[in-house]
């Protein structure tokens, strides 16, 4: 397994992981109604979506900034969901 491969791997596990806490804060959400996880849900969805354009277009050094907007909106998405969380 060369290096390209383990790379692959490791977004792959990466983007699983991302989606599988999507899908469990989606279930919570679904269960209280309460946006706080359905904002968590979508940013792990996107973080998800972000390492999947790593799994497709081989860039192995991250220098494309587009994907690092979704990784900001992502987080920028946590941190006003804790923020709303915190105020109401």
């Amino acid at each position: 397994m060369d290096k390209v491969d383990l790379n692959n791997f490791v977004y792959g596990a990466v983007m699983m992981a991302s989606v599988i806490a999507g899908l469990f804060f989606l279930k919570f959400w679904r269960k209280t109604r309460d946006r706080f996880f359905a904002i968590f849900a979508a940013a792990f969805f996107l973080l998800a979506i972000e390492r999947w354009f790593f799994l497709f277009i081989q860039i192995q050094n991250e220098v494309h900034t587009y994907i690092f907007v979704i990784r900001l909106f992502a987080f920028l998405l946590i941190l006003g969901a804790v923020v709303d969380k915190n105020r109401a």
